[in-house]
């Protein structure tokens, strides 16, 4: 029997491209390639072309192809390294987007793992509420390399002594000479009210990336300066942009 659709009732009974055909054929990838899950060990697959089966037809052919519609246009002009101009809208849908593909990467695990994304904020993506979680902040950056990735990892954090008050989801894409880093953050009940800013490893974020999640104005990609893919300085690494929220103890060992 198939498992539920990740995003509606329906037996999951479809496969979804990680990657979209029109991203592989931009990029002319056909390559080996590695996914990582957070401290799950790597996988290799043969090529590029990566598929899970974690929703419905109906979802995959209807909504979920819809986003990748919206966010055509503007992905590949910054894909290809085009200066583009997003008003708050497309920041909106390349949010949206880059959630749909952290939630799939999220619920698709090989491993006995409770999802991060709750069954809630998944079905809130569908139409007609189309409601981004709570919670989340979104990144652009750019490469000076053409380059394809993904990869999901956890942190917690305490609140007045509360050890794993909240927990962290962060998932960095490549895609191109675009690079798209989502992070959504639980926090326990009790401190529900109370205001908490992520704070993460220091690097030069605020000329390296823009902020497009939440949305306050137009936004024009690239950044001031290049992630780079090797050598110093780390505070323009793109490793270091991978793991700039893990500080701190390791409690999850």
């Amino acid at each position: 029997m198939a498992k539920q659709c990740l995003f509606c009732p329906q037996p999951a009974n479809s496969a979804e491209d990680v990657w979209s055909s029109w991203i592989l054929e931009d990029l002319e990838s056909n390559e080996p390639m590695r996914i990582t899950r957070g401290k799950i060990k790597s996988e290799w697959i043969d090529n590029s072309r990566v598929r899970v089966k974690a929703v419905c037809k109906k979802c995959n052919n209807g909504w979920m192809s819809d986003i990748e519609g919206e966010n055509k246009p503007h992905m590949f002009a910054m894909m290809n390294d085009k200066r583009t101009v997003l008003e708050p809208v497309a920041q909106k849908l390349l949010t949206r987007w880059a959630i749909l593909k952290a939630m799939v990467i999220d619920g698709s695990s090989p491993v006995k793992r409770t999802p991060f994304y709750s069954e809630c904020e998944r079905t809130n993506m569908r139409p007609p509420l189309r409601a981004l979680p709570i919670g989340t902040l979104v990144w652009l950056g750019r490469i000076p390399v053409r380059s394809l990735h993904v990869g999901l990892g956890d942190t917690f954090g305490e609140i007045s002594n509360v050890p794993k008050a909240f927990h962290n989801c962060i998932t960095t894409i490549v895609v191109g000479h675009l690079v798209i880093q989502v992070l959504t953050m639980h926090v326990l009940p009790m401190f529900a009210t109370t205001r908490i800013k992520p704070i993460c490893k220091p690097g030069a974020w605020d000329v390296n990336l823009l902020d497009i999640w939440p949305a306050f104005g137009n936004k024009t990609w690239p950044p001031a300066f290049s992630l780079i893919l090797k050598g110093p300085p780390w505070e323009h690494h793109v490793g270091g942009l991978i793991t700039r929220w893990s500080i701190g103890e390791d409690i999850t060992k």
